[in-house]
């Protein structure tokens, strides 16, 4: 039997290209498309719809999937940022409202999928759960000083989790954290997530405490880690 996928923000470009990679992977595709996008998909891959910034609507996502698979056995969030970049930098006047909306999109929104999902993540046998996010979301690798909505409400999606991280894995659960490529074009920037996102690590040359199943990690689209 194939292995469930549950896409939370199939929609975008990084989204598409993460549906095309899995389903050549052999995983079974449930794609969640986000409020406002209009993407297609291959045939077989069902959908359902969820707003990131409304529990009720994830509830309403989880409870859609729960009637077409039993278990789903990864997870991947996959929201960005819900408004425009902003071209200020922090040594001007902060759009608070900006801020508030960024972080309610981009920091509860995966927190709001992970709850509603978790239950079926239970039954499942992967246990995994992913988020997509970038280099902005790291305190020490970050270097613009534009855009503080969108880089401040992606640094506490990190702390959200690993403290979910801190709760979970003793119960078997696993994350993975990929930072897409910014530069690169919309498809590519998704090109090494999946690879990532399902391939174990704990028999890696890096000791078993050490391992990416034992510690929340930020890799890039060239596996490398990027610093907190």
């Amino acid at each position: 039997m194939s292995k469930v996928v549950m896409i939370a923000g199939a929609g975008d470009p990084v989204g598409a290209r993460l549906v095309k990679d899995f389903l050549k992977a052999g995983y079974k595709v449930i794609a969640g498309r986000l409020k406002g996008q209009q993407a297609g998909f291959p045939e077989g891959v069902q959908t359902v719809e969820l707003d990131p910034l409304s529990q009720d609507s994830a509830k309403a996502a989880a409870k859609a999937v729960r009637e077409q698979v039993e278990a789903i056995d990864l997870l991947v969030v996959n929201y960005d940022c819900c408004v425009e970049p902003d071209p200020k930098t922090i040594l001007e006047q902060p759009d608070f409202q900006g801020l508030k909306a960024a972080y309610d999109y981009n920091s509860l929104g995966p927190l709001r999928a992970v709850q509603a999902f978790l239950p079926l993540l239970e039954k499942g046998e992967g246990k995994r759960i992913c988020a997509v996010t970038s280099v902005e979301s790291s305190n020490n690798a970050a270097r613009g000083i534009c855009d503080y909505p969108g880089h401040i409400s992606k640094a506490p999606l990190n702390m959200a989790m690993n403290q979910l991280f801190n709760g979970l894995r003793p119960k078997g659960y696993t994350f993975r954290m990929y930072c897409k490529e910014t530069d690169a074009a919309p498809e590519q920037a998704g090109a090494f997530a999946v690879e990532y996102f399902t391939r174990n690590r704990s028999n890696e040359p890096e000791s078993y405490k050490h391992s990416d199943e034992n510690r929340l990690v930020l890799r890039d689209h060239m596996g490398i880690e990027i610093p907190w």
